[in-house]
């Protein structure tokens, strides 16, 4: 396997082509970003001091905050995106050798929305959908495919005057993993996080009941660890508690108090999902920090194993079971 430091020495050479891009952006974004803000504070300041023509200049404002960001994507966005896939084309397939050498990256990919929708681990499907920073191949003798995703829900709402107002509300944000279990499954199985015995102890379990898919039921489990953070729906209860073995429940504790409250996971066909909310861009280069910088490098490192230790973490690699 190669060392860090080698990787280092590989991509050293194409990083510092990378950087003066990253320059011409950060060059950009400040021109162009003193373009938008400078002329609109003086126009909402005039609106402010001058309140007969308030009216002027709060249209002026909005209409020139819209056509200067246009202009901002155009002089500098753009700049910036071609840096970020250029950085990642030459970072991250690099280090992904250093996990696994079967383990194959695509910026520009992702995983569809029918297939998010399939999950069921939301119950909306979304009506706007972006994914992006596709991993996949095997890690070990594992295949799976990780992903950003951004699933959105479009609400239309109207007012007293008849007028309509639409806004999108986030269903997920984060990272979405379909990794092969080597099984396929019977039944489903899905272990969500347990909000209500939180929110309404005892009396949560009533709550828990109306949280599941179609055709599952609540399963109670005897660690109670697990059932602090969890509550899980199954199809077959057997076969739910034959996959949600004690160190598998175990590593789910473990591996939810890592990631966070909100960890989602489902047992369906041949398949482990797991959906992971993650706050900041994945994967995504500082264009603070120069494109030469290896403790960037490092950090990126860091986060690719931070999610694909997950695979070790569940056990994964261990073919206990054999697909029939």
């Amino acid at each position: 396997m190669k060392e860090l430091s080698r990787i280092h020495d590989e991509i050293r050479s194409t990083l510092e082509g990378l950087e003066p891009s990253r320059k011409l952006y950060r060059k950009r974004s400040k021109i162009y970003g003193t373009l938008v803000w400078v002329p609109l504070v003086g126009l909402i300041a005039g609106g402010f001091l001058l309140h007969d023509s308030a009216m002027f200049f709060w249209i002026g404002g909005g209409l020139w905050f819209v056509i200067s960001l246009i202009i901002y994507q155009i002089r500098a966005g753009s700049v910036k995106k071609q840096y970020c896939t250029n950085y990642k084309n030459t970072v991250v397939p690099a280090l992904l050798s250093l996990i696994d050498s079967q383990l194959e990256f695509n910026p520009e990919g992702g995983i569809p929305s029918n297939e998010f929708s399939y999950s069921e681990l939301f119950k909306t499907s979304p009506d706007r959908y972006s994914t992006e920073d596709l991993i996949f191949g095997y890690y070990g003798k594992t295949a799976l495919r990780l992903a950003e995703v951004h699933a959105e829900d479009r609400r239309t709402t109207t007012d007293s005057k008849g007028r309509t107002r639409t806004t999108y509300v986030t269903i997920f944000k984060g990272l979405l993993l379909i990794a092969d279990f080597n099984k396929h499954f019977q039944g489903r199985t899905f272990v969500f996080p347990d909000k209500a015995e939180k929110l309404f102890g005892g009396v949560g379990r009533f709550f828990q009941k109306l949280g599941g898919r179609k055709e599952t039921d609540l399963i109670q489990l005897e660690n109670v660890e697990f059932e602090k953070r969890f509550a899980v729906y199954a199809t077959d209860e057997i076969e739910a508690r034959y996959i949600l073995s004690t160190s598998l429940m175990e590593r789910l504790v473990e591996m939810r108090d890592r990631f966070g409250k909100d960890v989602r996971m489902g047992f369906k066909d041949s398949n482990l999902l797991l959906a992971v909310p993650y706050g900041k861009s994945y994967l995504e280069p500082n264009t603070k920090i120069a494109a030469t910088e290896t403790s960037q490098v490092d950090g990126l490192l860091e986060e690719l194993r931070y999610f694909l230790d997950t695979i070790e973490e569940l056990d994964l690699n261990t073919r206990i079971w054999t697909k029939h």
